[in-house]
């Protein structure tokens, strides 16, 4: 699997877990936009670290940089 497969499967499933909790309006690119949005999914990735392999690790650390950047 590529690395946009993976993030592309992280992304769905963090959307999916968000819409689960009560956000309908979230989607793929506010997820990692959002304040709240990606205060939830920073949580689930840093929860989902470790678990999958070195190659998912290194993706979820790509998309954590992307949300440690909010301003």
């Amino acid at each position: 699997m590529t690395n946009e497969q993976i993030k592309d499967k992280l992304l769905t499933a963090g959307v999916g877990n968000l819409k689960q909790f009560g956000y309908p309006e979230v989607n793929k690119e506010n997820i990692l936009t959002d304040m709240i949005y990606a205060g939830f999914f920073k949580s689930m990735l840093n929860d989902n670290k470790g678990k999958a392999g070195k190659q998912v690790d290194t993706v979820i650390d790509e998309l954590l940089s992307v949300i440690s950047n909010l301003k």
